[in-house]
């Protein structure tokens, strides 16, 4: 498995939580951006069909991961982030750009 950045510089769910309902080209792209930086380079199918416990384990310990299908990228994300990502209201931009330059 290509595992995603050990230490993200934002997590993930908040960019996503702040950026939802945005609707522009940007905040997708910042979501795309924040989503594989965390799950790493995408594995093809055959290799996720071998590392399926790992891949599913790593969801679960709240790091995405990303399969490269003959239709598309597929996402592999834990419920209960799929859940808050939905449903908990997300900080604004600045309080993520905030939280990421006290983390440095």
């Amino acid at each position: 498995m290509t595992k995603g950045n050990p230490t993200p510089e934002v997590d993930w769910k908040l960019v996503v939580r702040s950026l939802k309902g945005t609707g522009n080209s940007e905040g997708r792209m910042l979501v795309e951006k924040a989503i594989l930086e965390a799950a790493g380079l995408p594995l093809r199918l055959r290799q996720a069909r071998r590392r399926l416990f790992i891949l599913t384990t790593s969801a679960s310990e709240g790091r995405p991961a990303i399969i490269e299908t003959e239709r598309g990228l597929v996402c592999v994300i834990a419920f209960d982030d799929l859940v808050d990502v939905v449903m908990e209201k997300g900080p604004t931009l600045a309080e993520v750009m905030e939280i990421a330059r006290r983390e440095l």
